[in-house]
Order: structure tokens, then sequence, then C-alpha cells
């Protein structure tokens, strides 16, 4: 394995309580988490077969915690939330891979920023139990 040295870390992390989700689900269906999650992470969401709804918060619930621990670390904030000039839900996306850890993919805004801050690599944990999901996110700065 190659050893990089880096210079320095950004670092975000968030936690989303998944009831307030389910309230918003409840009104608004599935099209309010299409504003939220690109369609393959709402694929990945929704899982396999029979489709359970707490299953499917508690993922949904994960990935919004990335989302925004990433604009945290990016300190830009997210559109829709009282950034004027955030990114874009869409603008990170989190894909599932078989047999390994999902992966953190960066588009627009967000990758901007993140080239803007030298952010060559991204590492992240989510987890979720009960009612709440946490991420925490870590932007490597390549010296």
């Amino acid at each position: 394995m190659t050893q990089h040295t880096f210079r320095d870390l950004r670092v975000g992390t968030d936690l989303v309580y998944t009831p307030r989700l389910r309230r918003s689900y409840a009104r608004l269906g599935k099209r309010f988490f299409q504003r939220l999650l690109t369609p393959q992470e709402l694929a990945y969401c929704q899982g396999d077969g029979v489709f359970r709804e707490a299953f499917f918060l508690k993922r949904v619930a994960a990935r919004i915690a990335v989302k925004e621990a990433v604009a945290k670390a990016l300190g830009i904030g997210l559109n829709g939330l009282g950034w004027g000039q955030g990114m874009d839900w869409h603008d990170v996306e989190i894909v599932a891979q078989q047999q390994s850890p999902p992966e953190l993919i960066l588009s627009g805004r967000a990758l901007q920023c993140a080239r803007q801050l030298n952010i060559e690599c991204w590492r992240f944990s989510l987890s979720h139990d009960g009612d709440y999901a946490i991420a925490t996110v870590t932007g490597l700065i390549r010296a």
C-alpha cells in the first residue's frame, strides 16, 4: 500500500433525527426525498425486494447526515437551508458498492469548493441507531 502525506484536513459532522424525516415522508411521500437524494441513492435506500419504511428512513437519514457533514467540512452549507451560495443536495452522492465500503462522489459546487481547498481524498463514517443517524467526514489535503 502506498503511503501518502497530508498537510491538513477538513472535518464535518452531522446528526439527523429520524422522526422528523418520518413526518416529512408522511406528508410528502418519496418526492420529498427526491430533492435530497440522487435516483441511485433512493434506489439503494429502498432496498431489494419488500419496502420497509423504517429501514428506508434510516438509510435516508444517514445519507442526509453525510451530505450535511460534507457541506460543513467545505464551509459552504446547503442550498435551501439558509445558504444562497451553498451546494446542491445532489452535489454529494454516496454510492453503495457490493462487498466494499460506500464511496463519496462530489460534483457541482461541492467539487468546485473541494478543489479550491485542495481536498484530494475523502473518508467518512455513517451510522444509525434508534431515532438518530450520524455521519463524520474528513477531507484530506495532500502535502
